[in-house]
């Protein structure tokens, strides 16, 4: 029997997934550029690649939340706002942090492409977590 809370996290979650997988086959789409994505070392101030994949990720399941209408009786445009500050306090970064690092990421698509890739396999496990099912 499935629950509210697992009726409500599939459309958070698979909503998320979809949108990594779309993010994915975009940069796949990208020429490769000289840098290979293992040489690739985030500046200072910039997140390191562990770091962005799990705040991406929740990202994109406050996104998907946000998208899918969960939030139908809140403001919903507060909700996700409040939703980014709780993502961002709980890995505990700015706003200003995330920004920075979101834009140099996206400026090396290879190793945006690895980062990509590690959230959609976080997304499915969780995914997986949730629905009962093995990865």
């Amino acid at each position: 029997m499935v629950t509210m809370l697992e009726r409500g996290l599939n459309l958070i979650v698979k909503p998320a997934l979809v949108l990594a997988v779309l993010c994915g086959l975009v940069l796949a789409g990208c020429s490769e550029d000289e840098m290979d994505s293992a040489n690739v070392v985030a500046p200072e101030g910039v997140m390191k690649m562990e770091t962005f994949v799990e705040v991406l990720a929740d990202v994109h399941l406050a996104e998907a939340a946000y998208k899918s209408h969960v939030f139908r009786n809140d403001d919903e445009e507060a909700k996700l706002l409040e939703n980014y500050a709780q993502i961002f306090a709980k890995h505990g970064i700015t706003e200003e942090q995330f920004n920075a690092s979101h834009i140099w990421w996206w400026e090396h698509p290879v190793a945006m492409k690895e980062v990509l890739l590690e959230v959609t396999e976080k997304l499915s496990e969780m995914e997986s977590e949730i629905s009962g099912t093995n990865p």
